[in-house]
């Protein structure tokens, strides 16, 4: 009796923190499975599975050319399509040429089911509404490939029903993942030799509020994984401004495992905006929160988002919001042209921004910020922090992060890996320079 040789896998994950963590988690589903295993770096693969990214037309073009890529090199191969551009347009995916299955958001837990099921010529759709996500996809995942850090999703999904934003229909209604599991996979992982565990969701300051009979939130979260033996480091994702309080701040203030980093959206700096993208804040509730951070915490690395060249902005708008970032201890940002997501209640909006006018926004409001994010970090000159190092291929040099979210380089000392702490030096073209301490 012969055994049938497990066919390999290979992941290309393109977005966000939490896509990674799904691309892991279906990657664990699969290896759980005596059928499938992970293909080697560099080895051709029996199935390739794109986890897609839809929040811009530029996300959903970048996933298409990748299937078509892979459709060229790798004809014999399956190319599974999953993710939130899978979840929204999966018709859509299907037509392209070599595509044999189309995987839902809510079907990622039949993974191994839906691929073995895949086979004949027609792609096989298998999405399912996003209603049917009513319960945190819990998969014990061990290790994340090729990261010196581990991401751990704690919340899915999204209530908000921001007017630019299809997040809700993509990836359902707000999910939290029970406690114990999550303080069990991050001691896992720490075991495991992770020393930085990040902490992710869709709307992660929302945790807890779905959990029936529970009292636990977000800062009681946190405080229980910095409880857990040997984490070094815990970093906390994108969170929202209205869920950070007093004591989020404090305690990142308090514990020096706590990664000084906050990544809050602003979206835009003019009131009318905001109420147009249907946000539940005020600009000035925003300058106040990263002012009250930046004086409770030291060099904290504070980033945002923002969206240029929303329906109806003007110049008076942006130039607002441009006075908001001059104003704000804000050390990087990532601004993007507004793109209209078919479905959200913004593609009906009218007075379109043209093209032009809000990619030269988006340059205005990067400038700006480029000159913070160089204050910030000559201000870090001669001081000793601690970072985390990941592995650079054929370089002279080590390169890794430091806790307040700055590249930091250290020239002629290749292969270092691992946390470490280093005194920092000087700037390089966009991080630092330092030496071992």
């Amino acid at each position: 009796m012969t055994s049938t040789k497990p066919q390999r896998v290979a992941f290309r994950t393109f977005g966000c923190r939490l896509n990674q963590y799904d691309s892991e988690a279906m990657r664990t589903l699969l290896e759980g499975d005596e059928s499938y295993e992970t293909a080697a770096p560099g080895e051709v693969a029996d199935v390739y599975v794109v986890n897609t990214c839809s929040v811009t037309a530029r996300a959903d073009a970048s996933a298409r050319k990748a299937i078509r890529r892979l459709r060229k090199e790798h004809p014999e191969a399956k190319l599974v399509v999953a993710g939130c551009y899978a979840q929204r347009a999966p018709k859509e995916i299907a037509q392209l040429a070599g595509v044999s299955l189309v995987l839902g958001t809510p079907d990622r837990a039949n993974i191994v089911e839906e691929i073995t099921a895949a086979k004949g010529e027609a792609p096989r759709i298998a999405v399912s509404p996003v209603e049917m996500e009513s319960e945190f996809l819990n998969v014990p995942v061990t290790d994340m490939l090729g990261h010196t850090r581990a991401v751990v999703k704690v919340q899915d999904g999204c209530n908000q029903a921001c007017s630019y934003c299809i997040i809700p229909q993509t990836r359902g209604h707000s999910v939290s993942r029970e406690p114990q599991q999550v303080i069990e996979q991050v001691a896992g992982l720490v075991s495991g030799g992770y020393p930085e565990v990040v902490i992710s969701g869709v709307h992660v300051g929302d945790y807890g509020l779905d959990l029936a009979n529970s009292d636990w939130d977000l800062p009681r979260l946190l405080r229980a994984l910095l409880a857990v033996p040997g984490l070094e480091r815990l970093r906390l994702s994108s969170i929202e401004p209205a869920s950070i309080n007093h004591e989020l701040i404090d305690l990142m203030a308090s514990d020096r495992r706590f990664a000084r980093h906050f990544h809050i959206p602003l979206q835009s700096g003019s009131d009318s905006v905001l109420e147009r993208m249907g946000r539940r804040y005020r600009a000035a509730d925003f300058s106040e929160l990263v002012a009250r951070i930046a004086a409770t915490i030291p060099d904290c690395g504070i980033g945002s988002d923002l969206i240029c060249g929303f329906p109806g902005e003007t110049e008076d708008d942006f130039e607002q919001t441009l006075e908001r970032l001059r104003a704000a201890p804000l050390s990087y940002l990532h601004a993007f042209p507004y793109s209209v997501r078919p479905g959200s209640p913004a593609e009906a909006f009218g007075d379109r921004v043209p093209g032009d006018i809000k990619k030269q926004r988006v340059r205005m409001a990067k400038r700006l910020v480029s000159e913070k994010n160089e204050h910030f970090r000559r201000a870090q000159v001669g001081q000793r922090m601690r970072v985390l190092f990941e592995r650079v291929k054929g370089k002279d040099y080590s390169a890794g992060w430091s806790d307040n979210y700055l590249r930091v380089e250290l020239p002629g000392e290749a292969g270092l890996s691992g946390m470490k702490e280093v005194k920092i030096t000087g700037l390089s073209v966009s991080g630092l320079t330092a030496t071992i301490c």
